[in-house]
């Protein structure tokens, strides 16, 4: 289990089981094509069946049952759902990441014409180079320098040190690529179901963290294997026999209140929150924080302050699919506007993207999480 702390508050509980198979990398069996969904299924070992979109097959020659294929898990099963996987297979570097069947890319959240331009140039660069020597002819790699690149340029820097950057990146590119391109040789000649590479789930986590991040862990095991990663500057291993971790952060006092259906606000107001075979529904409740005449304004603040309440929860208990919120009805259209807002901004920093819609006359507002692990209350629920 990983948490992320901010200002000693646990704000984000990732829960990473042993049978998850997200990164994995199989010689798969395609068992059967299903045309009218438009996806097939193919099978990574007996009796372990996967399903497989068309559009992320990039294969030369048209998919036919029969076929071993090479396809990476990108998202666990859940409940009756098959996990499903991909062939555009990929593998992150420390800045960048290269894919199978994509093309040249920079974070939208890197800024700056002039400093996007010249990674392009230099992942351009970099395929040239290993296409020249490449084992794999056939395949088309593409590559996406990661967010972490903002943080790892300086903002003053010279012409001589920016080549010097500009190096350690075009490196990490090029060796990258070189990676995959082996990896992806070799599996040629493996035999039906072979496991061409695991991936650890909070390794893949941490390789996306940016910022001033500290780590720390009680699991030696863990604690090594972060290291060798060499991922994380700043790693610590936590051996306080007095405390555990759990009980110095409340973690597990967190999941406990993250497992109940009502959330309290600091006004005297509350949210229920119900799971739902086909989505997540939220109701915003006054409950006695209602006291002024003039109710539309008493509406008005209490929603605000769900607002944040609901994008802490969506987190915390990792909500996903359809979420549809009950606000308190308003009359003001300018009150209702300003609450969307308000809700895209306090889910604006969400590492899963989050779709807010539009909210109805009565209130009712719907957004999408992207679906990557199993919500809390699932894992929890055995």
């Amino acid at each position: 289990m990983g948490c992320t702390i901010e200002n000693g508050t646990p704000t984000d509980i990732r829960c990473y089981e042993d049978d998850s198979m997200i990164g994995n990398i199989y010689v798969a069996k395609v068992s059967n094509i299903v045309k009218n969904i438009n996806a097939a299924f193919v099978n990574i070992k007996n009796g372990v069946s996967c399903y497989l979109p068309l559009e992320e097959y990039n294969g030369e020659k048209p998919l036919k049952a029969g076929h071993e294929i090479i396809v990476q898990v990108i998202r666990d099963g859940m409940k009756t759902k098959q996990p499903t996987v991909t062939t555009n297979i990929s593998i992150n570097g420390e800045y960048s990441v290269i894919r199978c069947g994509g093309s040249v890319g920079v974070s939208s959240k890197i800024k700056g014409e002039k400093l996007r331009g010249r990674l392009k140039e230099l992942a351009k660069s970099a395929l040239n180079d290993v296409s020249a020597k490449g084992l794999n002819n056939n395949i088309k790699y593409g590559v996406v320098f990661r967010t972490k690149v903002a943080d790892f340029f300086p903002d003053d820097i010279s012409e001589e040190d920016e080549k010097k950057y500009e190096e350690v990146l075009y490196n990490d590119v090029k060796e990258t690529i070189q990676y995959l391109d082996d990896m992806l040789y070799k599996a040629k000649y493996m035999t039906l179901y072979s496991v061409i590479r695991t991936s650890k789930a909070y390794i893949k986590d941490l390789a996306g963290m940016r910022g001033n991040v500290t780590v720390i862990t009680d699991d030696k095991e863990i604690y090594d294997d972060i290291v060798s990663q060499d991922l994380i500057p700043d790693i610590k291993l936590y051996q306080d026999e007095m405390i555990s971790l759990d009980s110095f952060y409340g973690i597990s006092r967190t999941i406990e209140k993250s497992l109940q259906k009502k959330v309290y606000l600091k006004s005297g107001g509350y949210l229920i929150i119900e799971n739902t075979e086909a989505m997540t529904v939220i109701d915003v409740n006054s409950g006695k924080a209602i006291n002024s005449r003039n109710k539309e304004d008493e509406f008005y603040k209490l929603n605000m302050e769900a607002v944040y309440e609901i994008g802490k929860q969506l987190k915390l208990r990792n909500l996903s699919g359809i979420v549809i919120i009950d606000f308190i009805s308003m009359k003001s259209t300018e009150n209702q506007i300003l609450l969307v807002d308000e809700l895209k901004k306090a889910t604006a920093s969400d590492y899963v993207g989050v779709n807010v819609v539009d909210i109805t006359r009565l209130g009712l507002v719907e957004l999408t999480r992207k679906k990557l692990r199993k919500p809390l209350h699932e894992v929890f629920s055995n």
